[in-house]
């Protein structure tokens, strides 16, 4: 057998996925059973309930769904109707989404579903830590949209080593 490379094992990103992943998997398995839905759901009806009128474009960038899965499940709350889609006034290409009364419904029950899931991290971390931890979270999504382009012109550079 090998001996182990001696690696850095402690990358942001992979303490971030595994806390993602782990801390969804947990509110899927609890909006399920409560609302019959998904995390993934219950997080776009969150996000038009808290800006009515929001376009499908910020809807996808800030719930951190693919333009195209955050189009299918618009698609599909549309069709158990939790939301509508409303033309632009303005541009007839623009679509906004706001809640239907049944969707504000579910995200009134969601919250303090929600809410209580939060709290279980104050088992281990304290109020002070918790915000924190949300700061430097914001942070951290602030720096990357900050050095995006930075990162585009690195990013080219490093796929072909003879341009420099």
């Amino acid at each position: 057998m090998r001996r182990p490379l001696k690696l850095k094992t402690d990358y942001l990103n992979l303490l971030l996925d595994l806390a993602a992943q782990r801390t969804r998997e947990r509110g899927d398995r609890a909006y399920e059973r409560v609302l019959g839905m998904p995390l993934r759901d219950v997080r776009l009806l969150r996000m038009i309930g808290a800006q009515p009128g929001i376009a499908m474009g910020a809807l996808s960038d800030g719930s951190g769904l693919e333009k195209t899965l955050a189009s299918k499940v618009v698609g599909s709350l549309a069709k158990r109707g939790l939301l509508e889609r409303q033309i632009g006034q303005k541009d007839a290409r623009n679509v906004h989404l706001v809640l239907t009364d049944k969707g504000v419904d579910v995200v009134k029950r969601a919250e303090p579903l929600g809410k209580k899931l939060e709290a279980g991290f104050s088992l281990l971390l304290g109020k002070n830590e918790l915000d924190e931890l949300r700061n430097s979270l914001q942070k951290v999504l602030d720096a990357e949209l900050a050095t995006r382009e930075q990162f585009e012109v690195w990013l080219q550079k490093i796929a072909d080593p003879a341009a420099d």
